[in-house]
């Protein structure tokens, strides 16, 4: 079985296997079917996208836990890149049986999710509890309770920039995308300042974030900005200033309560 191992995260899972499985280039979407190209458009897909994956051969599989040997104990709906396209393969009362058959990966993703939500085999994870003064700056700033955007135009356009997107941005963006705040006051450990979680403010900044992935070993992903300075999200959700220099607030989503309330980020070491 040629599965990825168990790793902290949902996010980090879904950027390893884009890594190990990379997606065809965007001018060759006529090719034959790729298992890239599947993992790609599962892991941009709002339910796929926030479990976790796990590959065998051809086969991409999500778990409702955090790790791929959790992936028998749900019924699940499993997808293939096939020679004469993907597939996915449900079950019922007979078994597993093939449910769809497309040329395009993102309406086998789709097809899959639908799957899940309608027998009932995702079980939702409970939202997470804001602190009443977050939970008032974001909703001020537009956000609700299981916002989702669309992230294609801003990804599409950071990629032909020269960003490379992960999974965490991705989640990251349909949530709080296009959200800012227009004012600031005292905070716990620094002033708040306002911030705008607009990702192509950092168009044509590719080779810093670049350079300070490389410096730390993640992939930085812009998400907006913070009084000026850049804001980068890494595959594992940690939230960072982008600037000459790095700092970061922490993991989502308490990264994000750090940034609303005022919270000092952690200043990285300068490249010797």
């Amino acid at each position: 079985m040629d599965s990825t191992p168990a790793s902290p995260g949902r996010p980090a899972a879904w950027s390893k296997l884009l890594e190990t499985y990379p997606p065809r280039p965007s001018d060759d979407q006529q090719g034959p079917p790729s298992l890239g190209c599947l993992i790609e458009a599962a892991g941009r897909n709002s339910t796929l996208g926030a479990m976790y994956p796990w590959v065998s051969m051809q086969q991409l599989s999500m778990s409702t836990e955090n790790s791929w040997e959790e992936w028998g104990h749900a019924p699940l709906p499993a997808m293939f890149a096939r020679p004469d396209g993907y597939e996915v393969v449900g079950h019922d009362r007979r078994g597993e049986i093939v449910r769809l058959t497309t040329p395009d990966p993102a309406e086998a993703a789709a097809f899959a999710a639908g799957l899940m939500r309608t027998d009932d085999a995702v079980r939702p994870e409970r939202p997470y509890g804001w602190p009443s003064e977050v939970e008032t700056v974001l909703r001020e700033a537009g956000w609700h309770p299981g916002r989702a955007v669309d992230t294609a135009r801003w990804t599409r356009q950071l990629e032909q920039d020269g960003f490379r997107s992960h999974a965490a941005a991705e989640n990251f963006l349909r949530e709080f995308g296009g959200l800012a705040t227009g004012h600031g006051g005292a905070g716990i450990t620094r002033a708040r300042e306002v911030f705008d979680l607009d990702p192509l403010l950092a168009q044509g900044e590719a080779d810093r974030f670049y350079e300070w992935g490389e410096e730390i070993g993640h992939r930085l992903f812009p998400v907006g900005e913070l009084a000026g300075r850049f804001l980068g999200l890494d595959e594992d959700g940690e939230l960072y200033v982008v600037d000459g220099w790095l700092a970061r607030f922490g993991r989502m989503p308490k990264a994000m309560e750090n940034l609303v309330l005022g919270v000092m980020p952690v200043r990285m070491p300068e490249p010797e």
